[in-house]
């Protein structure tokens, strides 16, 4: 008998904490996170990264923006939805406001 469905939520709890955090900053990134703006919010090593991105695409959970260099975003708006709930009220503010001085500096920067 085949297994059923995860849900968003049990989907969220299989992943490393680091792939974990890193889909934190992914949902306050508006439009699709370029990467090099996600490695600046994660404060991550490129190996690092790399390796979450990888886990985040395996489990189709975030997918390459097509027509998008280096931009990624989530594959269904309902693991967007959990992810902000989850990150909560408290914390969600912080996030979004250290995300918009990360996209000013990140496009002040070259371009990948």
């Amino acid at each position: 008998m085949p297994e059923p469905p995860i849900g968003a939520e049990g989907r969220l709890a299989a992943l490393s904490g680091s792939a974990r955090r890193l889909l934190d900053y992914v949902a306050v990134l508006p439009g699709g996170a370029r990467y090099a703006a996600i490695r600046h919010l994660a404060r991550a090593t490129e190996e690092d990264m790399v390796e979450d991105l990888r886990e985040l695409v395996d489990a189709g959970l975030l997918a390459p923006v097509a027509d998008r260099i280096n931009v990624y975003d989530f594959t269904d708006a309902a693991v967007r939805d959990a992810v902000l709930a989850q990150i909560g009220a408290d914390r969600l503010p912080k996030l979004q406001r250290r995300a918009e001085g990360t996209m000013r500096r990140v496009s002040e920067g070259p371009t990948e």
